[in-house]
């Protein structure tokens, strides 16, 4: 690879396409790819929230309820882990292959969870199956490389809305499994599901490598370590680190950072997330908002934790995640419309305020007004899908022909970190809140205060949404 293709350095063009050598041909053989890519998608996504519904059931079965946190936990640090890694693959080996690979890893990884009989086996197989991270972002990295970049919001609208129902679906499907068949069978039933997906996939004619850049060990250690140790002291107040370890890991994590940075300053090409994710403004652009778009839909989780007070029943809660939801799965649709007519900036701008009215919705009364709570629930989702398929759509058109995988991977790493940062600014927030509160209602204040900072980060999210191009 030449200097001058290099993301990030001073001559790399801003809106190179992706490679049409990349991508499978038109017709008959995108049919099967794109069945393929969805059932991949749904899987991947319905076995991220899955497990919410199974916990007590596992709990009685196999005991060890105090490790349940990193049951949780081990998935979604393996999975967005995973993530660049699977967009390296892509540009180096093609994205067909490393779907297929993908899906065989999460059909092993399946029948390991079913398997297990002890905790430390289900968490272990739990991080295994992580590498559903990879198969949610080789859905995106393939629908980029085979369709056109005037084809790709209404293609990537339509994975997005995939990805909303299933998240809907899984905690469903997993009750439902667990009251007939039992919760094993929830995971027994992806590998049947993944070789059908991976089947579809397999019929298109694999695309060529588009990079023959390479990772060295070192620099993927370094990124690995950071990343990780950044995801722990994320999760640090769910999984009950104490204080000494939480020091140590922010030493580690800091030092991994600055030693990635030095290699990456050595060997650019050789980077696992490419470099104009931070010195390029609108590619920095396109990966804030995408992380402050995830963040705010999670305030699906405060209806949750006000259901678990009583302030509305365990059905009514339920309407809360259909709502963020469903809102989602619209706002991607309609984007996909809106991107063609007003541009990126315009498509993300009305995403960023969406996303600031829906908590500031609740903060007027969503924990006392079911109506409001679905509103405030609807009008975040709505904001999530705009904001969420704009800088996908963006960042997949201004990419290098050569980096396709990893700029797709980069923006759906953005995604899972923001998704990271969400649940965990809602509960440190509302915890702080709530030592510090006073009143007849401490609760409600905590919660009130936990909806102000989702309007702020909705605000950072307009802002930022503002400083994208007008159009691309």
């Amino acid at each position: 690879m030449s200097h001058a293709s290099l993301p990030g350095s001073s001559s790399a063009p801003s809106t190179e396409p992706a490679a049409r050598a990349g991508q499978a041909p038109p017709g008959p053989s995108r049919t099967p790819l794109l069945a393929g890519v969805l059932l991949a998608l749904f899987l991947a996504a319905a076995d991220s929230t899955v497990v919410g519904s199974l916990l007590p059931t596992m709990a009685g079965q196999l005991g060890q309820a105090d490790l349940y946190p990193w049951l949780i936990s081990a998935f979604l640090l393996t999975s967005v882990l995973i993530t660049p890694l699977a967009g390296f693959a892509a540009d180096r080996f093609g994205g067909r292959n490393s779907m297929l690979a993908a899906l065989t890893a999460f059909a092993l990884a399946s029948a390991a969870v079913a398997a297990a009989t002890t905790m430390p086996l289900l968490i272990a197989a739990r991080a295994a199956q992580g590498v559903a991270g990879a198969v949610a972002a080789l859905t995106y990295v393939l629908i980029g490389q085979a369709f056109a970049p005037q084809e790709r919001a209404r293609m990537q609208a339509l994975l997005s809305a995939v990805w909303g129902l299933a998240a809907v679906a899984g905690p469903a499907l997993g009750t439902a499994a667990e009251a007939t068949v039992g919760w094993r069978w929830v995971f027994l039933i992806n590998v049947p599901l993944a070789v059908v997906a991976a089947f579809l996939v397999r019929r298109v004619p694999a695309a060529p490598a588009q990079s023959p850049r390479t990772l060295r060990p070192l620099t993927l250690l370094t990124f690995a370590v950071a990343l990780g140790g950044a995801l722990l002291l994320i999760e640090a107040p769910v999984l009950g680190l104490p204080a000494v370890a939480v020091v140590v890991l922010a030493v580690v994590t800091v030092a991994a950072l600055v030693g990635h940075v030095l290699q990456v300053r050595r060997k650019p090409d050789g980077a696992v997330v490419p470099v104009a994710f931070a010195v390029r403004g609108e590619q920095r652009a396109a990966a804030l908002v995408t992380i402050g778009a995830a963040a705010v839909l999670y305030v699906t989780l405060l209806p949750l934790a006000l259901a678990a007070n009583g302030t509305v029943g365990d059905t009514a809660s339920g309407l809360f995640v259909i709502a963020g939801a469903l809102g989602w799965v619209v706002g991607s649709a309609v984007c996909a419309g809106l991107l063609q007519r007003f541009g990126a900036r315009g498509a993300a701008a009305l995403g960023g305020l969406l996303l600031t009215a829906g908590p500031l919705v609740l903060v007027l009364g969503g924990s006392e007004s079911l109506l409001l709570a679905i509103v405030g629930e609807a009008l975040a989702g709505l904001g999530t899908g705009f904001v969420a398929t704009t800088g996908l759509v963006h960042v997949q058109n201004t990419s290098p022909a050569q980096w396709l995988g990893a700029y797709t991977a980069g923006i759906t790493l953005c995604r899972n970190i923001g998704a990271a940062l969400g649940v965990n600014l809602l509960a440190t927030v509302q915890l702080v809140a709530a030592e510090r509160g006073s009143g007849a209602d401490p609760a409600g204040g905590s919660y009130q205060a936990a909806f102000v900072s989702l309007a702020v980060v909705g605000l950072l999210t307009l802002a930022g949404a503002l400083r994208l191009p007008k159009r691309g």
